[in-house]
């Protein structure tokens, strides 16, 4: 049976091939134009790119990738700070103050230094090799909040970055912070180890069985600079009783009620350590830092002198 534009092929010699005229099938569109398919830049950079100093194809990928985002993080300052001057200007012909929070002025003569709080917190950042390139950048995002707040404190606590070691990856994702070496932090690449006195030193770690109380003017809180969702349970306490020092937690479940799990990020346990040292109370601290999501309430004290009897 023939059917149309076809050719039976069983009755031709194996050595002749089929001949079909262009005339003899017609070629009818019936489907929508297609749309045209936009080649990605950064993939097309990366293929035409030559390899160089040994990268893979990935490898420049992820550097093209990365300096467009540093591109885009330009546009998107540029674009804050014209939001803002516009914020400004709106609040001036409204006759609404323009400033929340000290001046410039004031926080240069709010120096760490001069400080009258009595407490020191360093961040041990000797967790470089533990991270994947995500959480380094959490990290050091998270260690630009915390010279924010201290920063802008009245009273800011004593702080120290430890183990941050030159050419590493924390330094690396730091450097992309213009200015962070002027910082009112002081900053080294030896081991809170070396910085401060083995009795002196007291590490946070929510593992620790030890609860703190009350802030030491004489002690000094180590806080594990160290973004693992997990990956890494219980690896500050480990390096802690390996070295032989004392460890504590804060006191969550003696003063709030809480959904979650009470591992907290770098910058939660600094804010509630400076407002603690500024004297407010742990309960009053803790339900003020922590985001709602993890659902904190203040202990109900009824309920459990009720359980007592």
């Amino acid at each position: 049976m023939m059917m149309y534009g076809s050719v039976e092929r069983d009755n031709l010699p194996a050595t002749e091939k089929p001949k079909v005229s262009d005339d003899s099938i017609e070629i009818v569109d019936v489907g929508a134009e297609k749309p045209e398919i936009t080649a990605d830049p950064i993939e097309n950079a990366v293929s035409e790119a030559a390899p160089a100093n040994g990268l893979s194809k990935r490898q420049r990928k992820k550097l093209l990738k990365l300096a467009d985002w540093e591109e885009k993080k330009k546009v998107k300052r540029l674009k804050e700070r014209e939001k803002y001057k516009q914020k400004r200007l709106d609040a001036i012909a409204n006759g609404l103050p323009t400033r929340i929070g000290p001046s410039r002025k004031a926080l240069k003569k709010n120096r760490m230094d001069d400080s009258k709080n009595p407490f020191t917190v360093a961040v041990d950042l000797d967790f470089d090799d533990l991270m994947i390139d995500k959480d380094i950048c959490k990290c050091a995002k998270q260690l630009l909040w915390v010279y924010t707040i201290n920063r802008k404190s009245a009273m800011p606590l004593h702080l120290h970055y430890t183990g941050l070691k030159t050419g590493g990856r924390i330094f690396n994702a730091l450097q992309r912070n213009d200015g962070y070496t002027n910082w009112d932090i002081k900053i080294t690449e030896d081991s809170y180890l070396n910085v401060f006195k083995t009795e002196q030193i007291v590490y946070l770690t929510s593992d620790s069985d030890n609860v703190l109380t009350e802030l030491d003017s004489n002690a000094v809180y180590i806080i594990g600079g160290l973004v693992d969702h997990n990956h890494h349970k219980g690896i500050s306490l480990r390096r802690a009783e390996e070295r032989g020092l004392r460890t504590a937690r804060l006191p969550l479940s003696e003063h709030i009620s809480i959904k979650t799990r009470t591992v907290l990020t770098i910058v939660h346990v600094f804010d509630i350590l400076l407002k603690v040292s500024q004297g407010q109370s742990w309960q009053d601290a803790l339900i003020e830092v922590l985001p709602s999501r993890k659902g904190a309430k203040p202990l109900d004290r009824s309920d459990e002198s009720v359980e007592e009897r």
